[in-house]
């Protein structure tokens, strides 16, 4: 919870150009993610409207992205005629592919009109968030979070 707080506070005061009212929360991988955009769409709330989210499903690293970037560019298509702002958010970004990928699909649409945000992101991570809680070191330490069970999808689970 320390690093939702944390990310609640570096996003205020930022204070980006974002309004419930015309910004959409995608939260990317919410089987991992969910807890985190859930916080930050309650926290970040404003003048009484809170934040519709989105969920930008993704592949584990033994799936093909192929169906998934099909599937968002069909929903992104619809979403970017509703909002003009998109806050992508990510639990942990461990190698940056999903988030790269997703923003690739997002300008082909036009010009950038988002903000990505990370609990936590691999210092050898080939995206690089705008908002970042913890930096941490994936060939010293394993990300794993408090909520989470093992998953055969992981090599290291098998």
């Amino acid at each position: 919870m320390a690093l939702i707080q944390e990310m609640i506070y570096k996003i205020q005061m930022e204070n980006p150009d974002i309004h419930p009212d015309k910004t959409c929360f995608l939260c990317v991988s919410p089987d991992y993610s969910g807890i985190v955009a859930q916080h930050l769409c309650h926290a970040l709330s404003n003048e009484g409207e809170i934040f519709h989210v989105e969920a930008v499903n993704v592949p584990f690293p033994d799936e093909d992205v192929g169906i998934y970037a099909y599937d968002f560019e069909r929903k992104y298509r619809e979403w970017s005629n509703q909002w003009e702002n998109f806050v992508l958010i990510e639990a942990g970004v461990i190698r940056g592919g999903n988030y790269t990928w997703i923003t690739n699909v997002m300008s082909e649409f036009g010009e950038k009109n988002w903000y990505s945000v990370a609990l936590c992101e691999n210092i050898g991570s080939k995206f690089k968030s705008d908002f970042v809680s913890l930096y941490y070191d994936d060939e010293k330490d394993d990300l794993h979070f408090w909520w989470e069970r093992p998953n055969n999808h992981w090599p290291y689970h098998k």
